[in-house]
């Protein structure tokens, strides 16, 4: 009897189908015990062929779980996050889970925490933040649920994947130095914060290293905001600067978008340097030389590390994860000084 087109495939469909048993598919989906390279292959390759999709809403009824994951963040409109949660959804799905995203942009992570929680059973939380080091902890004090947090370290927690921004905002700033620049000011995050104040160490090294002076007056802090971007650029132009360092693809675009504005062109007058390449690095003119970060890899590790965590799989772990950038993209909006 044929399998009638308009229901959906089943585990046993596909255990049918590879000629394996059940319990065998159901191990290679959750990427658990042994199973031959061989059977596994086999099995993927059927799952892809019937279009096998997990069924959450059924397992949950039989295990009494969601398989729901939250992830809180502080932006939807930094490229950075967008990067990540597209990433992180789609390994979730992947390996069985579903993807819940809130918008964190009034420090309220406890509470968004505690009200999703409280109407869906969530296994575990994947959270960004831009808060402090103690409200982050008040905030990861609101549930009881297994977490992973991104983007940045937290002193004492384990479980945390973040970039090495320190690096990469040394390469992009290296970049400006051996273009000829001296006079390069940095767009800074959120100063006395983690990534805020890795970005701006990473540029005070490189201007040290090249026997540069990192003068206070080179530093303009625009947060992760682009409407607080057009002060802070002024700042840096009344500074003489001839190149600037932006700690985020966003508030780069937004310094072009000021610079533009007040007249000056890039990259004659004023070179640009930012972190982070998507969509927007290519689509502003000019397009913008940025330093690749891994963010896809951070959603992605973020999930299956949260999947070790909610069934108690941890023995690998070796505490925070810092993952490095990738290489400088040069665009039109760099380019060698004259100064």
């Amino acid at each position: 009897m044929k399998k009638d087109p308009q229901k959906p495939t089943t585990l046993k469909d596909v255990a049918k189908a590879a000629q394996v048993d059940v319990s065998t598919v159901s191990r290679v989906l959750q990427n658990k015990g042994r199973v031959g390279d061989e059977t596994r292959q086999r099995i993927l390759d059927t799952v892809k062929r019937l279009g096998y999709q997990a069924n959450p809403a059924a397992r949950a009824l039989k295990t009494s779980k969601s398989s729901t994951i939250l992830m809180v963040v502080p932006q939807i409109e930094n490229p950075i996050f967008a990067s990540t949660i597209i990433s992180a959804e789609i390994e979730a799905r992947r390996i069985g889970y579903t993807l819940v995203v809130a918008y964190d942009g009034g420090g309220m992570g406890s509470d968004i925490i505690r009200d999703i929680s409280r109407s869906n059973l969530i296994e575990g939380v994947i959270i960004a933040s831009f808060d402090d080091d103690d409200k982050l902890r008040q905030t990861l004090a609101s549930t009881d649920r297994p977490h992973v947090i991104i983007n940045r370290v937290l002193p004492g927690d384990q479980n945390c994947i973040a970039i090495d921004t320190y690096e990469a905002t040394r390469i992009g700033v290296q970049h400006l130095i051996d273009l000829g620049h001296r006079r390069i000011g940095h767009l800074a995050g959120r100063l006395g914060r983690f990534n805020g104040e890795m970005r701006r160490r990473g540029w005070a090294d490189s201007m040290k290293s090249a026997g540069i002076e990192p003068e206070s007056c080179l530093v303009a802090e625009a947060a992760y905001d682009p409407d607080m971007v057009p002060n802070a650029v002024d700042a840096l132009l009344r500074a003489d600067v001839t190149a600037i360092h932006a700690a985020t693809l966003l508030t780069g675009a937004a310094a072009i978008a000021r610079l533009h504005a007040v007249g000056k062109r890039i990259p004659d007058d004023v070179s640009v340097v930012t972190l982070h390449d998507d969509l927007l690095a290519r689509v502003v003119f000019p397009q913008i030389s940025t330093v690749e970060l891994p963010a896809d890899e951070m959603g992605k590790k973020a999930v299956q590390r949260l999947r070790s965590l909610i069934e108690g799989e941890t023995d690998a772990f070796e505490g925070p994860l810092l993952l490095a950038p990738g290489s400088l993209i040069q665009r039109s909006s760099t380019i060698k000084s004259n100064s």
